[in-house]
């Protein structure tokens, strides 16, 4: 009689406790409830196409779907970190371009020209090319990068 409360959950019941997660998953700091939340969506689902699931396995699973999710993530949030601050380009713009090709936007004559990496206009230096040309960025001095003919 105790339990009897948790025998009348229904799908809808875990969807919503889901988004209230992500909700307050937006208002508190961290990066946790979002797979708790993760896990009372897919159970949602999952209780719509099985109704008559257990209440008992309806816990369980959502503690292994929240457990496996934030695990999984952990794994692979450290295998690919967004910035790696051993890589010796954050913070340093033109270091992060080495290696990327774009078109010359005006010729390199005596050694100077202009590029366009995305929104940004760059100052090259490199032996003379016509305009129009696919380039190579090589090295960064300053603001003004190196490049050589692809």
């Amino acid at each position: 009689m105790e339990f009897a409360i948790f025998e009348n959950i229904i799908y809808w019941h875990w969807i919503v406790l889901g988004l209230v997660l992500f909700v307050l998953e937006m208002l508190m700091p961290g990066f946790v409830l979002l797979w708790f939340g993760f896990g009372a969506i897919v159970l949602g689902g999952l209780l719509f196409i099985f109704p008559d699931m257990m209440w008992q396995w309806q816990f369980f699973i959502f503690s292994m779907l929240s457990v496996l999710s934030l695990a999984g993530w952990r794994y692979w949030s450290r295998n690919n970190p967004a910035d790696d601050p051993d890589s010796g380009v954050l913070n340093q713009r033109g270091k992060a371009l080495i290696g990327r090709e774009t078109l010359l936007i005006e010729p390199i004559v005596n050694g100077i020209g202009r590029i366009q990496v995305d929104d940004t206009f760059w100052r090259v230096h490199g032996t003379d090319l016509d305009n129009g040309l696919l380039v190579r960025i090589i090295d960064v001095e300053g603001a003004t990068l190196k490049v050589e003919a692809v």
